[in-house]
């Protein structure tokens, strides 16, 4: 079968797989393909087996649990060049929980996981590079965590919005930070275990004294430090200035 040069630059824009010889990037980009999700289409649903390595390339990917009131939790977030489900792929277990798209016009790059893991042995780049990706895992729930566990609502939503500037914000000339595609007041809600009515209540008054703006599609800080200063440490000022 012939490899779709687009195939191989899609895999070579990964942090994944970009340091691969070529021969092993053929190989990988033969199967490959692109997933085109809208806002709440499933990415895999919680016990299907993982049968494929992913990388998000548009948009944002939701881990959603559902609790025992039959809500849904979201427990993480991942976005551009974020790989996924890489443990479950390592280990061949099934999914422990649903990822879902949060913003319509996500992509998702999906890789089977057949050749990758026959390949880890004879590639020291790639293992080194699944090993990185499972260690930014391991930052992404620390960092849940950490929100979660910051304090007050306002404190965890602060602490969010840094978290979110620092990952996937840009900052204009001003200093002003915008966050795009945003997360609904709901999405946000879930994250920080708070009610959706008081997240629109703490943001509504953060908007009106002048420090954030913005809308579900797109949310824009104007006063970061206005925002590290609620949430009570500088991780929010240091990842913004990475």
């Amino acid at each position: 079968m012939a490899t779709d040069r687009r195939s191989i630059e899609r895999l070579l824009a990964t942090d994944l797989f970009r340091n691969l010889d070529g021969m092993l990037l053929e190989r990988l980009a033969v199967n490959s393909r692109t997933w085109s999700l809208r806002a709440g289409d499933y990415v895999w649903r919680r016990g299907a087996a993982a049968q494929y390595f992913m990388i998000v390339r548009k948009g944002l990917v939701a881990i959603r649990r559902i609790s025992a009131e039959g809500e849904g939790v979201l427990v993480a977030l991942f976005g551009p060049r974020d790989a996924l489900c890489i443990v479950p792929a390592l280990q061949h277990t099934p999914f422990p929980a649903d990822a879902v798209a949060v913003t319509d016009g996500t992509e998702v790059l999906v890789v089977p996981t057949a050749p990758v893991l026959s390949a880890v042995d004879s590639h020291s780049e790639l293992a080194t590079a699944l090993n990185r990706a499972l260690l930014e895992h391991t930052s992404s729930l620390r960092s849940k965590i950490d929100i979660v566990s910051a304090g007050t609502v306002p404190r965890r939503v602060a602490s969010l919005l840094l978290h979110l500037a620092g990952r996937f914000g840009r900052i204009s000339a001003n200093g002003s930070v915008q966050i795009d595609p945003a997360l609904t007041r709901e999405q946000i809600g879930q994250l920080v275990n708070a009610r959706t009515e008081t997240v629109i209540r703490i943001m509504s008054r953060w908007a009106k004294a002048g420090w954030i703006q913005g809308s579900a599609s797109t949310l824009q800080l104007l006063r970061t430090d206005m925002l590290q200063r609620i949430a009570g440490d500088s991780a929010g000022a240091q990842s913004l200035s990475a």
